[in-house]
C-alpha cells in the first residue's frame, strides 16, 4: 500500500506542476487536495503555488475571468487560508448599487458554494462578507430542493458546516464519496491517493489508540475513579483533529495524555470533591507535593497520583529528545495545571454559593479552564525542531487567538452541554446561558443565540488574528484546527459528555473502510 502511495504522490506532483499554466486548473487541484486530507504531502508545492497566485493578484494578472465567482471566491478563500490578506472589494463587480449582490448570482451554484466557503474567512468589520454568507446560505437552502442528489449532496455538506470549522480528516473521510460522484472534477488518481492515504493512517490510527487504550486502564481511572468520564477513545479522536499527520504520531500520543489528565480535573471540581477536599488537592498541585497524596481520601489520591505520574511519563518523553530547555516549558505547563486547580476551585465555589455572575465576568475565568491554553502549549511539544523557544515564548504568554478560541470553545461546550447537564441532574456551575438569562432575561433559545452569535465573532478574531501572526504555520495551524475540533465536538449537543453523538464519526475514522 506504502509502496502504491509513493506512485501515486509522485505522479500528483506532476499534476501539480502540469497545472502551472493554468491558475484556475491549478487552484482546482489545490482545493481538492485540500478537501480530501491529503495536501500534507505537498506542502511545498503548494505555499510556492499559493505564494504565485497572491503574487500575480497583487499585480493585476489573472489566468482566469475576473467575473467567474466561483474562481474569485475560491482564490479567496485559498489565499486567506494561507494568512494572505486579500481584500473584500474582490467582490465587488457582484454586487449592485444597493450593496445587495446582484440576482443572476442566485443561478450559479459553484459560484454561490465557492462564495458561501470564503465568507467564512472574514474578519471583524468586513460587512460585505456577512451579506455574502446571509445571501448564499439563503439561497442553498432553496436550490438544495431542486436540484439531482449528487449536488444535493454536496450542498448539504457544506451547509452543515463549513469547510473553515471542520476538522481535515473526519471531513476528508466525508467528502471522498462526494468528490468521487462528481464527474465534471474529480481526478481518478487524486481519488485512488485519498482512498489509499485514508486506509494507511486508518491503520496507524487505530493502533494508536490502542496503545492510549491500554495506558489509560493501567492509569486505573475507568475501574478506580467512577465518576470519572471514561472517554479516552473522545479523546484521542480530539486529538486528532489537532493533528492527523503520520510525522505527529509521538506528539498525538502525549497530547492525549495530558488532556486526560485535564478532563480528570475538570470532573474532579465539577462532579466529585468537597470544598474542603477540594482546596486540599489544589494546594497538592500547587506544591507538586507527592506526599500530600497519603492525606486524601482514596478517589482524590488516585486522582492525583495519576496526574503526578502522568506528566513524570511526560518530562521522562521530552528528555528524549535531548532538548533540555523543553523541560523547563514542559514544567511551565506543569504550573498551567496549578493555575487551572486555582480557576476550578472559584468556579466551585460559585456552585456551592449558588452565584451567578455577569456574562463577562463568568467569560473572564471560564475562558481559563477551557484548557486551550494547556492544549496548545502541550501541542508544540512532539513537533520537533519547528517548535523552537520563540514558539513557546509566545504560546505560554497566553497569546489573544488562544484567548479567542478558548472562548468560542467555552460558549459552545455551554451552548451543547446544556441540556445533557439538566437532563444528567448536575449541580453544575452556573454556565454562560445561566448569565445571559439572568443578566439579559433572555429565555434559552435567545440566550443560545446570543452565545453562538459570539463565536463567530471570535472565529472572527481567530481569522484576523491568522493574517498577522509570525509563528511558524504548521504551529499556528494547531491552535486553528483546536476550535474546528470544538465545532465538530459541540456543534450540536455536547458530544463528550453524551458520547453516543460522536459514535458514527469515530467508526468513520477508525472502524469503516472507504
Amino acid at each position: 500500500m506504502k509502496q502504491r502511495m509513493q506512485v501515486l504522490v509522485k505522479d500528483v506532483k506532476i499534476l501539480l506542476k502540469d497545472a502551472k499554466g493554468s491558475m484556475r486548473e491549478e487552484m482546482q487541484l489545490i482545493d481538492a487536495l485540500q478537501r480530501l486530507g491529503v495536501a500534507y504531502h505537498f506542502e511545498q508545492e503548494i505555499s510556492e503555488a499559493l505564494w504565485f497566485v497572491n503574487t500575480s493578484s497583487s499585480s493585476g494578472h489573472h489566468s482566469y475571468s475576473d467575473d467567474d465567482l466561483h474562481f474569485v471566491a475560491l482564490r479567496f478563500r485559498l489565499l486567506r487560508e494561507r494568512h494572505y490578506y486579500v481584500p473584500p472589494y474582490v467582490f465587488n463587480q457582484f454586487m449592485d448599487g444597493k450593496g445587495k449582490f446582484k440576482e443572476e448570482v442566485s443561478n450559479d451554484l459553484n459560484g454561490l458554494l465557492s462564495l458561501y466557503e470564503a465568507a467564512y474567512l472574514g474578519i471583524p468589520g468586513e460587512d460585505l462578507l456577512d451579506e455574502a454568507l446571509d445571501f448564499t446560505r439563503s439561497h442553498l437552502q432553496s436550490l438544495v430542493k431542486h436540484i439531482g442528489p449528487s449536488l444535493a449532496r454536496k450542498v448539504k455538506h457544506a451547509l452543515e458546516a463549513p469547510l473553515r470549522k471542520r476538522m481535515t480528516k473526519l471531513n476528508a473521510r466525508l467528502y471522498i464519496p462526494i468528490y468521487e460522484e462528481d464527474t465534471e472534477a474529480k481526478n481518478d488518481v487524486v481519488l485512488e491517493l485519498a482512498k489509499l492515504d485514508f486506509h494507511i493512517l486508518q491503520l496507524l490510527h487505530r493502533e494508536e489508540v490502542k496503545k492510549i487504550s491500554m495506558w489509560w486502564k493501567d492509569v486505573g481511572v475507568p475501574t478506580k475513579l467512577t465518576f470519572a468520564r471514561d472517554r479516552i477513545v473522545e479523546l484521542y479522536f480530539w486529538i486528532l483533529g489537532v493533528y492527523f499527520e503520520p510525522q505527529y504520531s509521538r506528539a498525538r500520543m502525549m497530547m492525549v495524555k495530558v488532556i486526560s489528565m485535564v478532563s480528570l480535573m475538570d470532573d474532579v471540581y465539577d462532579s466529585y470533591g468537597t470544598m474542603v477536599e477540594l482546596q486540599h488537592f489544589t494546594g497538592a498541585i500547587q506544591r507538586w507535593d507527592f506526599k500530600a497524596a497519603d492525606e486524601m481520601e482514596e478517589c482524590l489520591r488516585v486522582a492525583f497520583l495519576a496526574i503526578y505520574q502522568t506528566m513524570g511519563e511526560l518530562e521522562d518523553e521530552v528528555l528524549k529528545d535531548g532538548k533540555l530547555y523543553r523541560i523547563d516549558y514542559l514544567r511551565r505547563e506543569f504550573s498551567q495545571f496549578e493555575k487551572l486547580a486555582i480557576v476550578y476551585l472559584e468556579e466551585a465555589k460559585w456552585r456551592d454559593e449558588c452565584y451567578v455572575p455577569s456574562l463577562a465576568e463568568h467569560l473572564e475565568l471560564s475562558i481559563k479552564t477551557s484548557t486551550l491554553n494547556v492544549v496548545a502549549c502541550a501541542s508544540f511539544i512532539g513537533m520537533g525542531e519547528i517548535a523552537g523557544k520563540h514558539s513557546f515564548d509566545w504560546v505560554t504568554s497566553f497569546p489573544q487567538i488562544i484567548k479567542d478560541v478558548s472562548k468560542l470553545s467555552r460558549l459552545m461546550d455551554d451552548v451543547g452541554g446544556f441540556e445533557v447537564d439538566a437532563k444528567m441532574g448536575r449541580k453544575h456551575v452556573v454556565s454562560t446561558i445561566h448569565c445571559c438569562m439572568n443578566e439579559f432575561g433572555d429565555s434559552l433559545e435567545e440566550a443560545k443565540a446570543r452565545l453562538l452569535h459570539l463565536v463567530e465573532d471570535a472565529w472572527k478574531n481567530i481569522n484576523k488574528e491568522c493574517l498577522h501572526l509570525t509563528i511558524p504555520s504548521a504551529l499556528l495551524a494547531r491552535v486553528v484546527n483546536s476550535a474546528c475540533t470544538m465545532e465538530t465536538i459541540y456543534r450540536k449537543i455536547d458530544g463528550y459528555t453524551e458520547p453516543s453523538l460522536l459514535k458514527n464519526s469515530i467508526s468513520l475514522l477508525f472502524v469503516q473502510p472507504i
